[in-house]
């Protein structure tokens, strides 16, 4: 007995639309591999070819073109059964993140452009490793991290390791940033207190690479305040003396001050996109990472 799925059928039709693999997974915000596992499995299911690969892309068989005529039937009946029952598919985005006020403006930006009634949305904030496993275990459809270059191997081995994808969106730098109550910097005294996220990965002694570059002098950086809270770092920064090392994207967000760039290669992060290799994003997912490449893109030209 043959079982075909909807997403097998969906998948197969946007592969004879899109003429390769390449596009359909483009289309499908997918992998090429994940288009080719997907196809290949209904070749070996069906026990037959349904497409003849050349060196420009893909041509239909003759079985293929059977398949082809009967999927898009199937769609369409689905699309029509779902509107005689007065109801069409719920549409979900769940997305984990590192902590990030950029994410949460764009999010916030997203939901405000796209909801529809019966979408539901869900959020989820934790460290490099929760994001990537939250994916992997599917409690989440996108992970968005920062990964610093002391973080790049081990992050991605365990990306491999778990065959998920990781798409790099952005690259950025570490910055400084100082409240409102920062008279100078360096501080008169050298001594550079800090007020940094629990889940945050940057090291406070990251900072000491700030001053090789200014020439300046600092004694080692102390971390006098952790915290899970992002209302109460804002809070910090804006009523006490406390610096925060993070992300150059965060830029203004919540400091209401200049942040002090850290240049250089070891000083670079890389902002991207976690996925599962194996399955199809819905509506919403391709939507919000079209819209979030289109915020990043949009903030280099500003």
């Amino acid at each position: 007995m043959i079982m075909m799925e909807i997403r097998q059928l969906r998948c197969f039709v946007t592969c004879v639309e899109a003429g390769s693999f390449t596009a359909a997974a483009e289309l499908l915000y997918t992998t090429q591999s994940s288009v080719s596992k997907t196809i290949h499995a209904m070749e070996h299911e069906l026990q037959t070819e349904l497409f003849e690969r050349t060196g420009r892309g893909i041509r239909l068989t003759a079985r293929g073109q059977e398949l082809y005529n009967y999927a898009v039937n199937v769609l369409d009946a689905m699309e029509q059964i779902e509107q005689l029952a007065g109801k069409s598919p719920v549409r979900s985005l769940k997305v984990s993140v590192n902590p990030s006020s950029w994410m949460e403006a764009a999010f916030t930006e997203f939901y405000e452009r796209a909801y529809q009634k019966g979408d539901y949305y869900e959020y989820f904030e934790g460290n490099v490793r929760d994001v990537i496993e939250r994916v992997q275990k599917g409690q989440d459809d996108l992970g968005f991290i920062y990964l610093l270059k002391e973080q790049s191997a081990s992050a991605q081995f365990l990306m491999r390791k778990y065959q998920l994808q990781f798409e790099p969106l952005k690259k950025i730098q570490l910055m400084l940033y100082g409240g409102k109550k920062i008279g100078q910097f360096p501080p008169a005294d050298g001594e550079l207190r800090l007020v940094q996220g629990s889940q945050t990965e940057v090291r406070p002694e990251d900072v000491l690479r700030l001053g090789a570059i200014e020439g300046i002098s600092l004694e080692s950086p102390q971390t006098s305040v952790t915290t899970n809270s992002g209302s109460l770092l804002r809070h910090l920064l804006e009523h006490s003396d406390l610096w925060n090392l993070s992300s150059e994207s965060l830029d203004g967000t919540y400091s209401g001050t200049e942040g002090i760039l850290l240049e250089g290669k070891e000083n670079e992060v890389v902002f991207g996109c976690v996925s599962r290799n194996e399955e199809q994003l819905g509506e919403l997912e391709k939507e919000f990472i079209a819209y979030v490449k289109r915020k990043l893109e949009n903030s280099k030209k500003e």
